[in-house]
């Protein structure tokens, strides 16, 4: 599937996808950090739940502006910025000698993570060519799972130092992969080629093509065209969208509805959006920040034990993506997203009824006898395993590749990180309120909830999300976001461009 591929496609995402890394690194390390930090600090659950949660949340404010930066200045600017932002989070973390400067410090790196997780994406899916482009951009999701299993291994190793300066370690690590991301970034990275056609520098994206998109045999002056084409196409229907003329029109909600093309940006926006909501509020980050927690409770005991299951779920959850990245693009994105859900919901049914009859909660002392039953431990550590491997087959990755592919060009910066917005925003406020929402209605509670929003996952992707495998990003933008128009010819006659003659 990918022996077409030459050596720069192959370098720029995976170079690309190591910004997402950054974030995984950020989830894994924290679960096992904040055990230490808290028995430091003697921080209250509302501190605690301040440090895990509001990276996500300056990630989403930093996310939004990331997609207009991107649009501005151009996508490997904004990826270096996040590599030098991420990286001066990381050295404040470490060096941190209370609650305000880590404060600042996971402000910082929140900011980084936000950029990452909006270019990581986008940048892949606009250098990639359309047959294996899902599983390219799914590459985003796998290097979050990297990430989270490096974020494990170093908690688990780290652990056995000195608890004064282990978890400062811990945090800090995290600026050495920001350094290379800014370094590799700066000297070695393409701009996007549809970047470059969108500010008119059309010898440059050529060029790109050639090496990209273009480097399984395909005519890059034909694809120059159909992306130039389709850029002309949308200029004209982005003028329709708005008073004046200008590219706003997505993000004024009084007039979005007033035309055909407008109503189709709006559907597509709806989809991108809800899918991000989905991914996020079925819980899986609080459940891989917090299951060392949940094991405790659950019955296994040891720091020992508590670091060594929470490490099989981050390795669960890498497996079983690797096993979207390689059927996405046969399968389709909307059949491994059901599939994905239904998985999901029966394993979460286990852990729910596990927490209930054993009366497993937040709090330890409140459960049952049978709480020490090794089965119960065993039950809850493969039921969570099982959850996170089908969540991974599909709104894992599918939620970063389907966000990035059906926007058209001019909206999809802007587009994608009002969707990152929603993904972190939801990410940090289930971290946010987890532990407060378990003590209020139980564990048991809380992942019915859960489950509740997988089964409404459901029904919103057989009715709202489209299939997108093996179509071009110019294609998706006009099925997905317009309303149909006539063909127009992508020839040299059409577009004035001297390098399409």
């Amino acid at each position: 599937m990918t022996s077409g591929l030459k050596f720069q496609t192959w370098f720029s995402v995976l170079l690309t996808t190591l910004s997402a890394m950054l974030m995984g690194y950020d989830v894994g390390i924290i679960s096992g950090a904040i055990l230490f930090i808290v028995e430091e600090m003697k921080l209250s659950v509302w501190k605690e739940e301040m440090i895990i949660g509001s990276l996500n949340v300056v990630a989403a404010f930093s996310a939004i502006a990331a997609g207009f930066f991107a649009n501005r200045y151009g996508r490997k600017r904004t990826l270096e910025m996040a590599a030098f932002v991420f990286f001066a989070g990381a050295v404040l973390l470490a060096a941190a000698p209370g609650f305000i400067c880590l404060m600042a410090g996971r402000v910082l790196t929140g900011v980084g993570v936000g950029f990452a997780m909006m270019i990581a994406p986008l940048y892949s899916a606009e250098i990639s060519p359309a047959k294996i482009r899902g599983f390219l951009v799914s590459f985003t999701e796998i290097f979050v799972d990297v990430g989270i299993v490096l974020g494990y291994i170093f908690g688990f190793a780290f652990q056995f130092l000195n608890p004064a300066y282990n978890w400062r370690l811990m945090l800090g690590v995290s600026g050495i992969p920001a350094v290379v991301l800014f370094f590799g970034t700066a000297m070695a990275l393409p701009e996007s080629p549809r970047w470059l056609v969108m500010q008119g520098f059309y010898e440059e994206a050529l060029e790109v093509l050639e090496r990209t998109v273009c480097a399984e045999g395909g005519d890059a002056k034909e694809k120059l065209a159909e992306i130039m084409n389709a850029n002309e196409v949308e200029s004209e229907k982005s003028a329709g969208c708005s008073d004046d003329g200008r590219d706003r029109r997505p993000f004024n909600p009084t007039n979005i509805f007033r035309s055909q093309a407008c109503r189709g940006l709006a559907k597509t926006y709806v989809a991108a959006i809800g899918v991000n909501f989905i991914q996020q509020a079925t819980g899986i980050e609080a459940t891989v920040y917090y299951s060392p927690m949940i094991f405790k409770v659950a019955g296994v005991h040891s720091r020992l034990g508590m670091l060594g299951a929470t490490l099989c779920v981050g390795v669960v959850k890498l497996g079983f993506v690797l096993v979207a990245t390689s059927t996405l693009d046969r399968i389709g994105r909307k059949t491994l997203l059901i599939a994905s859900s239904i998985g999901m919901i029966a394993s979460l049914l286990v852990i729910c009824a596990t927490f209930k009859i054993n009366g497993i909660n937040i709090d330890a002392s409140s459960s049952s006898a049978n709480l020490h039953d090794n089965n119960v431990a065993l039950i809850t550590v493969v039921s969570i395993c099982a959850y996170v491997a089908f969540f991974s087959i599909g709104w894992g990755p599918i939620a970063y590749v389907f966000s990035a592919e059906i926007f058209p060009l001019k909206h999809r910066s802007k587009a994608l990180g009002c969707s990152m917005f929603v993904n972190r925003i939801v990410s940090g406020a289930v971290a946010f309120s987890f532990l407060t929402i378990s003590q209020a209605i139980t564990l048991t509670g809380t992942f019915s909830v859960f489950c509740v929003v997988t089964v409404i996952s459901i029904i919103f992707t057989v009715f709202l999300i489209p299939e997108t495998k093996g179509k071009s990003l110019e294609e998706l933008a006009e099925e997905c976001a317009t309303v149909p128009t006539p063909p127009r010819s992508s020839t040299s006659s059409d577009i004035n461009c001297p390098l399409l003659s």
